[in-house]
Order: C-alpha cells, then sequence, then structure tokens
C-alpha cells in the first residue's frame, strides 16, 4: 500500500517526542474522535470565539495527536477510574456514566463543529496505553479509517423510536377502580357463589341459621353461566390484544421500511429497556438512520408525518437528532469491537 499522504515521518518524531511515556501517574489516553489532519488544526482542540481548550471527561485538556493524516481526539485520563477493573465498577454506577456520556458527546460534538468535514465518534471509553499505542492502532486500520471518513462526510445519524399507547380496554382492565371492585360478569366462575357459601349465615337472634336448600340451588344454577362469560370476556380480551400487536408489528414495519428508503443506512438498536424509559408503552423499534445533511428535512418531513399518524395504530414515534452518527462507525471500521483499547 502506498503511504498516505499527511504529515512527514519527522513530523511524528517531533510529536511522539513531546507525549508522555506511560506510567500510572500519566494515565491513560482517552479517544474520542478520529479526523482527518487537515481538518483539524493545532495542538489542542479548542472551542470559539476565545481559542480555549476543550475539556473532556475527567476535566483535562483534549488535544490532537496525529499519525499520517489521521488525527485523533484524545485526553489524558486518570487510570484509577478508566484502566479495566475500575473502569468496570464505574459501568454499574448509573449517575457516573451518564456524567461520562455527556462529556464525551459534549467533546465529540465540539470536534464535530471545528472540523472541516466529518469525524468519527468513538464508543464511550476507548482509551489506549499511551499515544504511541494510539498511533499504531492508527497505522493498523488506516484504510478502514479513511473509507469510513470518506462514507460519512455529509451525514448525520437520526434517531427514531416507537412505542404502544396503552389501548382504552388496558386502561379499564387495569384501573384500580375496576381491579379493586370485579363485579359479577369479571370475577372468576362460582366465586360470588363462594363468598356466599363461605360467609356464616345468621338468625334474627344472632345465632347460627341453616342455609336455605333453594338458595344453594340458585347458586350452583349460576355459578357455571358466570363462569363461562366470565372466560369468554377473558378470551376476547386476549385475542382483540393480539390483533392489535400484530397490527402494530405491521405499522411499525411500513414505518422502517419507508424511513430506510430515505436514508443512506438503517441500523436497528435493542429495544429500550422499558424500566429506563419515561414512556409507559413497550419500545417496538430503536433505529438510527444515516441520512445526507441534504437531504434532513425531506427525512424528517417524512417521520413527522408519522408521528401525526401513528396514533391510529396505538403508536407513538418519537424522533431525535441529528447526532454525529455513531451507530455507523462499528461496520466500516471495526473500533466498536473490543479490539481497538491495545491495554
Amino acid at each position: 500500500m502506498n503511504n498516505p499522504s499527511g504529515p512527514s515521518d519527522a513530523t511524528d518524531r517531533a510529536e511522539a517526542a513531546n507525549d508522555c511515556p506511560h506510567d500510572t501517574s500519566a494515565g491513560l489516553l482517552y479517544l474520542y474522535a478520529v479526523a482527518r489532519h487537515a481538518d483539524l488544526v493545532g495542538q489542542y482542540l479548542t472551542r470559539p470565539p476565545h481559542a480555549q481548550p476543550v475539556t473532556g471527561v475527567a476535566g483535562e485538556p483534549v488535544r490532537l495527536v496525529r499519525h499520517l493524516d489521521l488525527v485523533g481526539v484524545a485526553g489524558r485520563v486518570p487510570a484509577t477510574d478508566f484502566d479495566e477493573e475500575p473502569l468496570h465498577r464505574h459501568l454499574e454506577d448509573l449517575d457516573w456514566l451518564a456524567a461520562v456520556a455527556h462529556r464525551h458527546q459534549a467533546v465529540v460534538e465540539a470536534a464535530s463543529s471545528a472540523a472541516a468535514a466529518g469525524v468519527l465518534p468513538l464508543r464511550l471509553a476507548t482509551v489506549y496505553r499511551d499515544a504511541a499505542s494510539l498511533r499504531r492502532m492508527f497505522q493498523a486500520r488506516h484504510e478502514a479509517l479513511t473509507t469510513a471518513l470518506d462514507h460519512l462526510d455529509g451525514k448525520v445519524e437520526w434517531g427514531v423510536k416507537i412505542y404502544t399507547l396503552p389501548s382504552p380496554e388496558t386502561e379499564a382492565r387495569t384501573a384500580p377502580d375496576s381491579a379493586a371492585a370485579p363485579d359479577s360478569a369479571t370475577a372468576p366462575a362460582g366465586a360470588a357463589a363462594r363468598d356466599s357459601a363461605t360467609a356464616p349465615a345468621t338468625g334474627g337472634d344472632g345465632g347460627p341459621k341453616a342455609p336455605a336448600a333453594e338458595s344453594d340451588q340458585a347458586r350452583s344454577a349460576a355459578a357455571p353461566g358466570v363462569g363461562r362469560a366470565y372466560l369468554r370476556r377473558r378470551g376476547a380480551e386476549r385475542r382483540a390484544d393480539e390483533d392489535r400487536a400484530r397490527q402494530a408489528d405491521d405499522a411499525v414495519r411500513q414505518i422502517h421500511t419507508a424511513l430506510a428508503a430515505s436514508a443512506e443506512a438503517a441500523h436497528l438498536h435493542p429495544p429500550q429497556n422499558s424500566s429506563l424509559s419515561v414512556h409507559p408503552g413497550r419500545n417496538l423499534l430503536n433505529a438510527s438512520y444515516l441520512v445526507r445533511r441534504d437531504d434532513d428535512s425531506a427525512f424528517t418531513a417524512k417521520v413527522r408525518a408519522q408521528v401525526e399518524r401513528a396514533p391510529a395504530s396505538g403508536l407513538m414515534v418519537e424522533l431525535t437528532g441529528p447526532w454525529v452518527p455513531y451507530s455507523f462507525v462499528a461496520a466500516t471500521t471495526g473500533l466498536a469491537d473490543g479490539t481497538t483499547d491495545d491495554r
């Protein structure tokens, strides 16, 4: 392979000489994004108008590490937080994770705004021992990285989630009043008869009174009818729920097919955990769409049309973005396969 154009070997050696050799005090090198060498200038990532260095997840100044025709947006972070064992513990702390994710996203957005062309955003907590390790990765994956930069240039990511809306019937069944006071039509078979049969009967003087034979016979005759009505009702409710679920799935497939046809690429994520969602319904679609910036308006108009139509199908559509295209980096570079950190 021909040597890519970019800074000379002498420039690489000069910058490498300024890198701190790895030790415990130097920390680890956290990589936020990758860009073309010519698209980001200077030694540090800065934010206009005062050219103050952008700070990263640990409050560190974010620097630019160069090799060949690529530049890494990176910062020194403490090994006590980001080495393998402490990081594993931290990832179970949702508050810590949310704070780091927010700062990570801020750095990526700053790099995207500063770059003349697109950047490749890295997954959360991608770390290297030192700049030499990062440059080895640049060398080994140069072709994949430059191909991805070309492919994603001028494109953004839009997120679309679709949730079910609770049906009126479901809301009625789960309402507190209906749960607390079932009537005879919804009570299980024989429940009313059992309640009457187990309640002690009293006479006028407060003493026990033998139940009337005809009352026993009436209850026995009524119980099967009440039970059959209850089972029929529950069966009808179950079939209605299944029909609604099929219709919702069909509607979601149609929406996804239409949106994917309007995008450069689509990526399906696992459904969102309902315990982490602010929406009461089930998440049926959690997708990302890669869209050209020039096509933003047309794509979002299609999504908003679905937002308006979806409630008629018992659905709610949520649009987020535009984002730097995180979801489309791994497929072209392998940077999310767990082999890039060179620990």
